[in-house]
């Protein structure tokens, strides 16, 4: 299933953000026009525990990537 990852800055692990549901797009002509549909974080980024190393790090909505896998 396609997802919004992460990459932890000190281990340099990805993780699971979100998981995009391809049923539920918008309709649009441009096949590519969903994938900018990113999650809204707030301006002062989430904080988020890394799955791997467990380092807290504040993540920006721009540092969100698409991961067709």
């Amino acid at each position: 299933m396609a997802r919004w990852v992460l990459a932890c800055p000190d281990c340099n692990n990805e993780f699971t953000h979100s998981e995009i549901n391809r049923e539920q797009r918008p309709p649009t002509l441009d096949p590519f026009g969903w994938i900018d549909s990113k999650p809204e974080l707030p301006n002062e980024g989430v904080r988020l525990p890394c799955p791997n190393c467990k380092k807290i790090s504040v993540y920006k909505r721009y540092q969100l990537t698409y991961n067709a896998t």
